[in-house]
């Protein structure tokens, strides 16, 4: 018997599986689903096992080195969703199975963390007995033995090296001789909680009074628990309308059923702040799982929920493949989020993976938000989704009035501030009233480009075609694509001018203003550049939460899912950054983000007041916003999609080639744009045409990139559209099949109904 071993490597020759022979010594272990390392043409890679031959396809058969065994091989529901994976977005097997290991497995850095623990190896008579003799010949040795006592245990919890520090080493030690005391290694489970949130749940506590809505939620949600196949569900709530309440209950009767249950959040920011909600409602039955968390952290959290010691899983995009056995739920929050979208192979959305997991388990996947995608919103209008809307907020609170500001009008009566008269009349009427502000601008850094006003040169990345942002803490500037970062210039590289400006805001910027304009607010950044560090995003908002700043100013992570009480107004900045962009989801995204950065007002007992600040204030993503009007907005976003052939009326399939020479990226883009549009052409008609009418593949380019440079690499894409999925993807397979291999330094990504087309 041999095993049928893919590797995860980038080749197109990778994506089959390689043979490899079985020694006797892991004869019982190699099983479908396990990570083994392997020897791989001089190096020592991990693998996974996707099956068994009688016969190798090789005459000269390499055998496997190693098992994984510090983790389970993965079950059926799980290969099955890698499979799902593999064809859905056309990625090599490997890169599906590998999602489903915590990264210390991927890379072979996998360990368990020990501490020591010394522990009496006698009866606690005898104990007493030589803390009374050893008083006067050996004080050191009857203090340890006394402190182990008082502790009421034999056993000493915890790290040996903290009875040390009191004592003495060679006391503990003399008593290990002895026989008296007894030293052990253990294993120690690293926790990413804190304390308080390790602390047990509070018992006794009253459950939170339902809703009308949020009970008729609930109960539509634990009715689908006992169907065989239940659809997903989503669950359309406004701001502040308490779904996450809906989440718990119905995952109280999921462990009640004796089932687990997956939550993700779409921002790391979200993450702590929902998982410390959960484990005071759960207790230790919550594990956390993040990329913020370290190595250690991850891989114990994982293997704490592949025991059952954690039958809930929060986290981000990831933990959609958390190792929970008798899954019972899956609950994807604002599921609207294009960060649930992995950029890297494979380009995976979280939302559909969830989805396939939740059938492949047959339980319910519940879809939360309050500005649902258009996609969602769709499917639920066809019937493919159930739908339960929560229309009002909890306690009868009133949704935030919404003011537009015209900064046309701004500037016509002379404002050249970043803030409009009545967003700042507003802000100094809350600092006054001791409430609480967020201002909102979904661009980090002081300046978005610094330009010499006498020869017009613009600082600009090296490496990618974008100008570089002004960072003015650190004084410099950086690429916020690749990271590149330099000096702010005194003069002009160009010509030796001293002129230079600086133009556009972000985050930084605002800051400033803020602290200029009203020196009395105390006022906090929550932006990538202030949450680098672990933990970061938890001090910002507690110390917000707790009433230590007036003012927050951050991009989308302050947007969503906070809940600050006393937070009464809300400033959008300007709700045109993403407005204009050449970018099929780009209303959608501007009535996202205002929607969600206004629910974090008026959600305590005093109303809120959101003021948005555009150029643009006739656009209908601007007024369906004003108004709370997600159905306004979201009918005459589906009759653009519809007149474009935008998605959800086809698939899009992106293909970028990207090298470091413009030429050869150009010719072969060419090349390939050939061969898909021969695969398109050869496809047989789909038997159901979409409802908009559109049938078969249209392939649009090669044509350069919106960003045509990126990272000292030229990019074409390539963009398919087609009806129903599975017509684009044969094209796709068609076409790379066919044309040419890549020359020497070309690559070619694949991204299945990317959020962005850019």
């Amino acid at each position: 018997m041999f095993a049928e071993v893919v590797v995860d490597v980038p080749a197109a020759k990778a994506a089959k599986p390689f043979h490899y022979g079985i020694p006797d010594r892991l004869r019982g272990s190699v099983r479908v689903g396990s990570a083994v390392v392997v020897p791989f043409g001089g190096r020592r890679l991990v693998g996974y096992v996707v099956g068994f031959v009688d016969t190798p396809d090789v005459a000269k058969v390499k055998h496997i080195l190693e098992v994984a065994s510090e983790v389970s091989p993965l079950p059926q529901g799980m290969m099955a969703l890698a499979t799902w994976m593999t064809a859905r977005y056309l990625c090599r097997p490997a890169e599906a199975i590998a999602q489903m290991f915590p990264a210390a497995v991927r890379q072979r850095k996998a360990s368990v963390k020990t501490q020591a623990l010394i522990e009496l190896a006698v009866s606690s008579e005898e104990a007493r007995a030589f803390v009374t003799e050893a008083e006067k010949r050996a004080p050191r040795q009857a203090e340890v033995v006394r402190a182990l006592l008082e502790r009421g245990s034999s056993v000493m919890e915890g790290d040996a090296s903290g009875l040390l520090r009191r004592t003495c080493p060679d006391a503990v030690r003399a008593l290990i001789r002895k026989g008296i005391l007894a030293s052990k290694k253990v294993e120690v489970m690293r926790s990413p909680f804190t304390d308080a949130q390790a602390a047990p749940p509070q018992a006794g506590r009253p459950p939170l009074h339902l809703t009308p809505d949020q009970d008729r939620a609930v109960s539509a949600i634990t009715a689908a628990f006992d169907q065989r196949s239940p659809r997903p569900i989503l669950l359309h709530g406004v701001t502040a309308s308490g779904k996450t309440e809906v989440y718990m209950r119905a995952i109280e009767a999921a462990l009640a059923r004796g089932r687990s249950a997956i939550v993700l959040v779409p921002e790391i920011a979200l993450t702590p702040q929902l998982a410390g909600g959960f484990r005071e409602r759960f207790g230790r039955a919550v594990a956390l799982l993040h990329s913020r968390l370290s190595a250690g952290e991850r891989y114990d959290e994982w293997r704490r929920a592949e025991r059952g010691d954690a039958r809930i899983v929060v986290g981000a995009r990831s933990a959609v493949f958390a190792p929970v056995g008798n899954l019972g739920l899956v609950v994807v929050d604002e599921e609207h989020e294009n960060s649930y979208k992995q950029e890297e192979s494979p380009r995976y959305h979280a939302r559909e993976v969830a989805c396939e997991r939740a059938r492949v388990a047959g339980c319910p996947c519940v879809l939360g938000s309050a500005t649902p995608s258009v996609e969602s919103f769709y499917r639920a209008r066809a019937g493919e989704y159930d739908y339960i809307a929560l229309t009002t907020r909890v306690e009868m609170r009133p949704m935030p009035a919404m003011d537009i500001v015209d900064m046309r009008e701004e500037l016509a009566h002379g404002n050249r501030s970043i803030f409009s008269r009545a967003l700042a009349r507003a802000i100094r009427e809350r600092l006054a009233r001791r409430e609480q502000v967020i201002l909102f601008l979904n661009r980090r850094g002081h300046s978005t480009f610094v330009l010499c006003r006498e020869c017009g040169h613009a600082m600009r990345c090296p490496e990618c075609d974008v100008a570089l942002t002004y960072h003015a803490e650190e004084g410099t500037l950086r690429c916020h694509y690749c990271n590149h970062e330099e000096a702010l210039p005194d003069t002009c590289p160009k010509c030796g001018s001293s002129y230079i400006k600086y133009f556009g805001a972000g985050t930084e910027k605002i800051e400033r203003e803020v602290m200029r304009a009203f020196p009395q607010a105390r006022v906090v950044r929550m932006d990538l550049d202030t949450t680098r560090t672990k933990r970061a995003h938890e001090t910002i908002v507690s110390k917000f939460r707790g009433g230590e700043h007036d003012i927050l100013v951050g991009t989308q992570m302050v947007a969503k899912g906070h809940d600050f009480p006393r937070v009464t107004l809300v400033g959008v900045v300007s709700a045109d950054t993403c407005l204009n962009l050449p970018d099929f989801k780009a209303g959608e995204r501007t009535f996202q983000l205002m929607t969600q950065v206004a629910g974090r007002a008026g959600r305590g007992d005093r109303p809120g007041l959101v003021i948005i600040q555009t150029y643009a204030p006739d656009h209908y993503a601007v007024q369906h916003a004003r108004d709370h009007d997600y159905v306004g907005f979201y009918e005459e976003e589906i009759r653009a999609r519809q007149d474009l052939l935008y998605p959800p009326f086809v698939h899009l399939v992106l293909l970028v080639v990207s090298g470091e020479d413009p030429g050869a990226v150009e010719r072969y883009a060419a090349s390939l744009g050939a061969s898909l549009r021969v695969a398109a052409r050869s496809l047989d008609p789909p038997p159901h045409p979409a409802p908009s009418g559109a049938a078969g593949v249209r392939v649009l380019g090669p044509s350069p990139c919106a960003m045509k440079r990126v990272r000292r690499l030229y990019r074409w894409q390539i963009l398919l559209k087609g009806h129903p999925l599975e017509s684009a993807d044969e094209a796709v397979r068609r076409g790379l099949d066919t044309c040419p291999a890549p020359p020497r330094g070309i690559v070619v990504q694949v991204d299945v109904d990317p959020e962005s087309v850019l």
